[in-house]
């Protein structure tokens, strides 16, 4: 029994362990079902269709967060024999899969608020008990978005990062029904019930609609990355300098090859170098441009391939090798110094 407790015991500190990634998730997990819940509830109960649909957002992202919980729990392990670009598209499937989720309710609670138009009710709810909700809600979203943010400038995942989104647009969202509950409350206090009611029915719709923004935006991202597409250009340039910072060391630059895997980017470098260079050399070269590429992004997976020039640059003892002449520039500068 003693032995069924320490586990038990182990589980549940394991399970709220800080210097893990998982922990924000399942944080996020946690605050999404208490909104949910009371959201659904309060909104039923109080006749605010808005406040409603946004438990219903908060009910959608109980399942993302599930989703994603286990999608970080396979992403963070390396490369295998089995996968060698690792299992960060676990990443993406799970980021299309939650916005197909979010997609279907939305759309079902969309044609709720359609159907409210035409039967609008006259607004009964406790507008003081509302708000108070609402801003309970609000600074809930608020803290989280902070530390999903924090934690992902730690771990670099883009799956922590989506979820962040997730908690400001949510943020937004309750700001706006916020906004319409403390309208609404003025319009009812003067006897505007049915206005007041109809206008909250606007808001969920406009809620609802600008749910949509991350979900298309980061399902877009991850079927990118799925169909292993180049990365971003902003990505590219920074390679590219990278490359230009070494370029007189080099007889040549071919290509580049670029892929994402979660938050790993594999980066695969082509260069030319003179054909009489030792294997040492070669490999500081290498070395150099990788560790360069590790400052900008040290989630990166560098390789740099170097081949041997075709030796056709000398001619009778005189070279127009374009590194050895650099070289030779250099040390004619020392010397003149």
């Amino acid at each position: 029994m003693q032995t069924l407790n320490f586990n038990t015991y182990t589980r549940f500190l394991k399970w709220f362990d800080v210097s893990t990634p998982v922990f924000s998730t399942r944080l996020s997990m946690i605050i999404c079902s208490f909104l949910a819940v009371f959201g659904i509830i309060i909104g039923i109960t109080q006749v605010s269709l808005a406040v409603q649909i946004n438990g219903l957002i908060a009910a959608i992202d109980v399942l993302n967060s599930f989703i994603f919980l286990t999608a970080v729990n396979h992403s963070v392990k390396s490369p295998d024999y089995i996968y060698n670009y690792g299992y960060g598209k676990y990443e993406s499937l799970s980021i299309l899969a939650g916005a197909g989720l979010l997609l279907i309710v939305l759309g079902y609670a969309l044609y709720e608020a359609a159907l409210s138009f035409w039967h609008p009710e006259v607004q009964t709810g406790n507008y003081y008990f509302l708000l108070s909700f609402s801003f309970g809600s609000l600074a809930l979203m608020m803290i989280m978005y902070r530390v999903q943010k924090k934690m992902s400038k730690k771990y670099k995942m883009p799956i922590i990062d989506y979820d962040a989104a997730i908690w400001k647009i949510d943020s937004y969202i309750e700001m706006g029904v916020l906004s319409n509950l403390i309208v609404g409350a003025g319009l009812k206090y003067f006897g505007l019930g049915h206005t007041a009611s109809l206008l909250d029915s606007i808001t969920a719709v406009l809620l609802l609609i600008f749910a949509l923004k991350v979900p298309i935006e980061g399902s877009r991202n991850a079927l990118n990355q799925l169909l292993d597409k180049t990365v971003s250009d902003e990505i590219q340039f920074k390679l590219l300098a990278v490359v230009s910072e070494n370029i007189t060391k080099m007889c040549e630059f071919k290509r580049v090859h670029t892929r994402q895997s979660g938050k790993d980017i594999f980066i695969e470098l082509d260069i030319v170098l003179p054909y009489d260079y030792t294997v040492k050399q070669k490999y500081d070269m290498e070395k150099e441009i990788r560790n360069r590429i590790l400052e900008e992004y040290p989630t990166s997976i560098p390789r740099v391939y170097a081949i041997a020039c075709e030796s056709n640059c000398d001619h009778n003892g005189q070279t127009t090798c374009p590194v050895k002449v650099a070289l030779l520039n250099r040390e004619n500068i020392k010397n003149n110094v």
